[in-house]
This record gives structure tokens, sequence and C-alpha cells, in this order.
């Protein structure tokens, strides 16, 4: 590892007083479900037919991923780099087997046409989103939530617009080369992309600590017929899935349980989760415990 990353990531730990005099402080340590502080996300782009293979690996060791697609070029067949020397024919998934192959797994947005939104008027940003939001969500049957800029084409406008969307989320392709929660989920930057994550594994998997992390990574499935490349994505999912320490969600998921905690009402006597938020989970002297939606925690 060349690079020193802070695991001390979102703390939220509150200490409540207690009902007597004679009692010690008693801590609660929010936790993601079933007691979890670590957390992982993969999110790939673009909805080639090689997110297939990738699909299936994921399913195999148990890992959630969010797969951002165009909903405008499904079904067909392009030309990339057309006249260059590495012009290659891409083929892209069917609309009919989106329910199938991403049954495990989140669909979003990407873009109806994978458009540069930088430059765009932000009524032409809404178009290309919200119809993106529109055919995805028609296919998939499920809400669409989560996004990852085309080309990683974004600023603060561009987010600002976007955050007017009902999406909750959008990737960056920006490494922070941390394990940190965002702070603007508009503009959500990626732990790493799948070429670097090798280097952060170790680190993660004996990350110990009772604070909430997250190992975010991103890339393309197609990318994956370098044979170096397929090896590496093998081992990563090999050696990071299927453990008991770790919450394997997509993005929006994980978006959402951040929102749930942040809505809690807390005060010195008692903690609120208020009605319509998602149920928490703490751990509370060491009992993993969890708060319902319109349910107190008195002290």
């Amino acid at each position: 590892m060349t690079k020193n990353l802070s695991p001390l990531i979102l703390t939220l730990t509150v200490s409540l007083l207690t009902m007597g005099c004679s009692e010690k402080n008693t801590f609660i340590n929010w936790t993601y479900p079933n007691g979890k502080y670590k957390a992982l996300i993969m999110s790939y782009d673009d909805g080639l037919v090689d997110d297939i293979a990738l699909a299936q690996l994921f399913d195999h060791y148990g890992i959630i991923g969010t797969f951002h697609l165009n909903s405008g070029f499904l079904d067909t067949k392009t030309i990339w780099n057309k006249g260059k020397a590495n012009e290659v024919l891409q083929t892209y998934l069917s609309r009919d087997t989106l329910k199938h192959v991403f049954k495990n797994h989140e669909i979003a947005v990407h873009g109806t046409y994978h458009k540069a939104l930088i430059g765009l008027s932000d009524e032409e940003i809404l178009e290309e989103i919200n119809v993106d939001i529109e055919n995805l969500t028609a296919l998939s049957k499920n809400k669409i939530s989560s996004m990852a800029y085309a080309f990683g084409s974004t600023n603060e406008n561009v987010a600002d617009v976007i955050r007017t969307t009902q999406l909750t989320n959008a990737r960056t392709v920006k490494a922070s080369y941390n394990f940190e929660l965002p702070k603007n989920y508009y503009l959500w930057n990626p732990t790493c992309h799948d070429n670097e994550a090798m280097n952060y594994l170790e680190e993660y998997i004996s990350l110990n600590s009772p604070t909430l992390s997250l190992f975010y990574v991103w890339g393309h499935s197609w990318e994956f017929r370098d044979t170096l490349r397929n090896e590496n994505i093998s081992k990563f999912c090999d050696e990071i899935g299927n453990r008991d320490d770790i919450w394997y969600t997509g993005a929006g998921t994980f978006a959402d349980y951040h929102a749930s905690l942040k809505a809690l009402e807390i005060t010195d006597k008692e903690i609120t989760n208020p009605e319509g938020n998602g149920i928490i989970y703490f751990r509370e002297k060491g009992q993993l415990k969890s708060l319902d939606p319109g349910k107190k925690l008195i002290r």
C-alpha cells in the first residue's frame, strides 16, 4: 500500500445519559443491517452483454452489483472508436433479459444515450436522465434511484439538476482512495476503479473498527475481456465475497440507509426514528438491536 487510508469514517456514536447517577453511560454504535460496520458497492457502466458474466460472478460470491444502463442503446449494436485502430463492435443487452440478468442486483441510470451532461441545458439534462429513469422503471418494474455520470461529466450545477429528479445518488469517476462515506450523494466519489481495487483489498478485509466504512468500486464489464483484468476481478471477488462482516449492497439501498441514519432525531433524553424512515440497527453494550420507524429509544 502506498496510500494511508483513514478507517475512521462515520462515527455516529451517541452517548446516552442513564436513568441512575450510579450507573455508567450507555454507548450506542450505529451499524449497517445485521450489525455490520463494513460495506461493499460494485458499480458498473454501459449495459453491454459482458454484464451477464459479471452479474453471474457476483451471484457466486454473494455480491450485489449496481449496473448503470443506457436504455436508448438496449437491443442494439454499435461501433465504438469508428475508423480508429481500437475500433470495436459493441453489443448491448436485450431489453427482455434485464429482469433475469439483474434479478439479484440494482439497475441504475447512465443516461438514455450516454451524453456528457456538462454543456447541456438543464432541460436537456433532465430529458437525458428522466427518459432513462422511465425506460428502466418500465423494464425492471423497480424503483430507479441510482445513477453514474456518463464520461464522469458533472459539476455542481449538473448535480443540482439531478437532485431535482427521483434519484437519490449519482456517482462520479473521481477516485477518493478512501473508505469514507460521501458528503454529497450527487457527487459521490468511489474509492477507486476496479483496476486499482486489489491495492486496497487487504486493508479493507483486515479493517476491524466499530465505525461505518465503505469500499466503493466502479468500472466497465467489457474491460474484463482483457485476461489479466478478468483474473484480477475474479480474485478480488473470491477474496472479498461471502464474508460475514461485509454488507453487500447496491448504491440505492446504501444511500437510503445512510439517509435514515441522518434522519434520526437525537436529544439528550431520547432517540426517535421518524415514521416513514427505515429500520436502524445498532449495538448497545455489545448487543445487536434495531429501532423501527416511529419508535423511540429512551435514556
